[in-house]
């Protein structure tokens, strides 16, 4: 529903300002578009944030790998001690018995501790790493959105259109100015 409204939004004011409801825009108007996203994730910048969001994805990945295992390792002794208690509890004394079965229940809680510590691990992981990532390329965000305002003052322009998903359909390759940002905003970054 939003999005419908936004695109009605962006339709309505286009052809009002190009003719269709006043003269906001004459012959000589300047317009341009910037894909803002690939602007953000094109720049040095961007491409290092993601470097970096990478191997912290991977650092957090080695460490749920490793608890994984232990919870295999774990998952493997627990079998084991099942499968001695269901083949020598006849024979074993009660006492052993027991022992051995308080065992098996003490392993089994603890399997339940760390498998409730991994799905936190994740959660966590995700979280932390989805935070970090949106601060990284929020900053990012700030300093483009500045460069297009550069851009747009220093180039005379009427009006530059963010190109989003379901909002530009259709321009010309002159009038996208997302390179010339990316360029601007790499110069200004160095």
């Amino acid at each position: 529903m939003k999005r419908h409204f936004i695109w009605i939004s962006l339709v309505g004011a286009a052809a009002f300002l190009l003719g269709g409801g006043g003269t906001a825009f004459s012959e000589g108007s300047r317009l341009a578009v910037v894909d803002i996203e690939r602007a953000v994730g094109n720049s040095r910048a961007g491409i290092k944030a993601r470097e970096i969001l990478g191997r912290e994805k991977k650092r957090l990945e080695t460490n749920l790998v490793r608890k994984r295992t232990a919870i295999e390792s774990l998952v493997k002794q627990i079998r084991e001690l099942q499968l001695e208690i269901q083949q020598k509890g006849p024979i074993l004394r009660p006492e052993q018995r027991e022992k051995k079965n308080a065992t098996l229940t003490g392993q089994k809680r603890r399997f339940t501790r760390q498998q409730d510590e991994l799905k936190r691990m994740v959660q966590e992981s995700r979280r932390d790493l989805s935070v970090r990532g949106n601060r990284m390329m929020g900053k990012i965000l700030i300093q483009i959105r500045e460069v297009v305002n550069e851009i747009g003052k220093e180039g005379k322009y009427d009006l530059i259109i963010e190109r989003a998903e379901g909002g530009v359909m259709y321009m010309k390759k002159a009038v996208d100015i997302t390179g010339q940002v990316i360029e601007l905003y790499n110069k200004k970054k160095k």
